[in-house]
């Protein structure tokens, strides 16, 4: 439900904002593991985005899936990736330690759920994330105290 207005808000407002995406997979999420992986993967060739928004773009075709490494291929292949790298690189040890490090650095801010969002290092309050103008007003302020309007 938030990805559509990130999209939103990085149109908006451009280079003016930054986006760091950091996974932080739920326990209760059979698949984060996998979409976090599969994400990090098609970014060590340079598509991390791509392979993101297809996999929450398309979270309603494979969530309830019992095996979604064939879907996430074939993402990995729509996005013209070098499919045998990608397959190697999902199932890597370096893979496997960013997704558990950003998990880790998420547990010592204390996120506890997704999204969690901050805003030049503060968090933004749960209730605002939903609402397109809320975010704009957010980022707005954020902008403004900084001088980049």
């Amino acid at each position: 439900m938030f990805h559509p207005i990130v999209e939103q808000m990085h149109k908006e407002f451009g280079d003016r904002l930054r986006i760091t995406f950091r996974h932080f997979p739920l326990p209760n999420h059979a698949h984060a593991v996998a979409a976090a992986s599969s994400s990090e993967a098609a970014g060590l060739q340079g598509k991390f985005w791509e392979m993101h928004d297809l996999i929450y773009e398309h979270q309603a075709d494979w969530k309830d899936k019992l095996d979604v490494r064939p879907i996430f291929e074939g993402y990995a292949k729509q996005i013209g990736l070098d499919i045998e790298r990608w397959k190697r690189d999902v199932v890597s040890e370096k893979i496997a330690q960013r997704v558990f490090l950003d998990s880790r650095r998420g547990q010592s801010l204390g996120v506890k759920g997704t999204p969690t969002v901050f805003l030049n290092g503060r968090e933004v309050p749960f209730e605002s994330l939903f609402q397109s103008e809320n975010m704009r007003a957010v980022i707005q302020n954020a902008l403004n105290a900084t001088g980049r309007r």
